[in-house]
């Protein structure tokens, strides 16, 4: 990493032992910043820009999702990553929904865990300062007044229905899949740009095709909409599947179509600057189980990854 240009982390959190940590734990990586209180940030950032951004959740004056989803409106290109120590389902959600987190990491911290993904942050910001040097590419002809394709994966009636109305509205081509078998099917036959997802479907887990799918094609976007509410389930999902919305069951209409049109609107973006580097990574599964799982959906999808690298 260059010493002329190295990659700015700000740690924000109210306990200063905490802050002290970080920074002697980090700094000789990075040109590390520090902020206990929360109200100050946006003004700092104004001043002092930064690449990653690291939010405690739980702070007297403001909440760590609340201060990544202003931090994202103001700078969308800053890696936001959560750090707590409470397992809180509403917290996360509001994290990934509002503030759009890269990651989202427990307390007290596994070092090499926080060591990992700051290095798989700083990789994805240089990978950008790259492509901000290189000449533009232009959107390729094809993807011109091309429709946005959305698949969805899930055998509940009425979500069809509610999905089919809406994307019918904002001119989303639907593709659906009620088994397993077809959603491979149609990840390997067709272009897909949005996922639209259940994690459970007719007796399978979907959670190890969406993880197969955030490490093989992380330009897709995935939205996963569940009755289930685990934690430590939404968690992995954040950091392992790299899902883009976590929606619950019964899904409301406007919920749902709020978190299509934020998809359309980053794949349209995405397809503006084709070759910009992804701003997502997913985390490889440390299970022996997940990664033989990972493995059974990278051969299942083989015609995928063909079409992707050819």
């Amino acid at each position: 990493m260059s010493s002329a240009n190295p990659v700015r982390i700000l740690f924000v959190d109210d306990e200063e032992r905490i802050l002290r940590t970080l920074s002697l734990q980090f700094r000789r990586q990075y040109q590390v910043f520090t902020e206990a209180n929360p109200e100050r940030v946006m003004a700092r950032l104004v001043a002092e820009p930064v690449d990653i951004i690291v939010s405690d959740q739980r702070m007297p004056l403001m909440s760590g999702s609340q201060l990544l989803a202003q931090v994202q409106k103001a700078y969308p290109n800053t890696l936001r990553i959560l750090l707590t120590g409470y397992s809180d389902l509403d917290a996360a959600v509001d994290a990934l929904n509002s503030g759009g987190i890269f990651r989202y990491l427990t307390k007290p911290w596994d070092q090499q865990a926080i060591t990992n993904t700051l290095a798989q942050a700083a990789k994805i910001v240089l990978h950008r300062r790259s492509f901000a040097d290189a000449p533009v590419a232009l959107p390729a002809a094809a993807t011109k007044g091309k429709s946005v394709r959305l698949l969805l994966v899930d055998d509940d009636a009425e979500n069809q229905l509610l999905s089919g109305e809406i994307c019918q509205q904002l001119g989303v081509q639907l593709q659906t899949a009620a088994t397993l078998e077809a959603a491979v099917a149609r990840l390997n036959g067709d272009e897909i740009d949005i996922l639209l997802s259940d994690i459970r479907l007719g007796g399978e887990d979907l959670r190890p095709l969406l993880m197969t799918l955030a490490l093989a094609y992380p330009q897709l976007l995935s939205i996963v909409i569940t009755p289930f509410q685990d934690t430590d389930l939404l968690l992995k999902l954040i950091n392992q599947a790299q899902i883009f919305r976590y929606l619950p069951k019964p899904i409301r209409r406007g919920m749902l179509e709020r978190a299509i049109k934020a998809a359309v609107a980053r794949v349209e973006e995405a397809r503006q600057q084709p070759s910009a580097p992804v701003m997502r990574q997913a985390e490889a599964p440390r299970a022996a189980e997940e990664q033989n799982q990972i493995s059974n959906f990278m051969g299942m999808l083989g015609r995928l990854r063909q079409r992707l690298t050819a």
